[in-house]
């Protein structure tokens, strides 16, 4: 009997396996077991720094049923540890962002300033967005250029975030620090018996790598995107 189509691919897939098991780390050989991107700079002792709480946004209007808001990307300088200045690139200059407080079902128009040296996009992670507002990667925003993306918000209360969808650049660009939280909130929610106001802190958790002196360190590769292999890395399971 001829093996079927779905035979064939589920053979593939286990000698796939099998190849990762074999070499310990990834599908492709030679590819070398994934490295820790170590700080210099003296971290802090756990719990010893206080929580930092991102300011909540303000919108700059609002019109009936529309609330406007502007975030402008800049560099600047932030104390991400304590005695040390990490320079950044921000929206409004501060790490992570402002965060976005919206209501379920009412519009929110966010206009992208850019002040930066290098393009970006603006992408809301977890809307459900029109097409033309999306952040695609290669719908860019020009360093001095501004556009508005447009957020229905027609869904349930969800807690999501906005950062920089630049095309090969996400990744050096949210590490930077272009990212912060956006919330939106209904009836539903409120109804609910959870934590309010002081109590109501919403966590964005992310892992960084210091220099001796402050500033940010990641693994690019000189001159075209990407980082280096040794930090690229992907473990097989055992």
């Amino acid at each position: 009997m001829s093996p079927t189509r779905r035979d064939v691919l589920r053979l593939l897939g286990l000698g796939a396996v099998a190849a990762a098991g074999a070499q310990g780390c990834s599908l492709l050989a030679g590819t070398p077991q994934p490295q820790l991107l170590a700080s210099a700079a003296p971290l802090p002792k756990p719990y010893a720094v206080p929580l930092p709480v991102p300011e909540v946004a303000r919108p700059v209007r609002s019109a009936g049923e529309v609330d406007f808001y502007e975030l402008t990307e800049r560099a600047a300088e932030a104390e991400l540890l304590p005695g040390l200045r990490t320079p950044i690139w921000g929206y409004g200059g501060t790490f992570p962002g402002p965060t976005i407080k919206a209501r379920s079902g009412r519009r929110t128009v966010v206009k992208l300033v850019n002040q930066l040296g290098e393009p970006t996009v603006l992408h809301l992670h977890g809307g459900h967005t029109p097409p033309e507002s999306d952040g695609y990667p290669t719908d860019l925003v020009a360093p001095g250029a501004s556009r508005e993306y447009v957020f229905p918000l027609e869904q349930r209360a969800a807690t999501l975030w906005y950062h920089d969808h630049r095309m090969d650049y996400t990744g050096p660009q949210v590490w930077r620090g272009l990212a912060g939280m956006f919330l939106v909130g209904d009836a539903e929610e409120e109804a609910l018996p959870l934590p309010s106001g002081e109590r109501d802190l919403p966590l964005l958790i992310c892992d960084r790598s210091f220099g001796a002196d402050g500033h940010l360190l990641y693994p690019a590769l000189e001159g075209k995107p990407g980082v280096r292999e040794a930090y690229m890395g992907v473990c097989s399971a055992t």
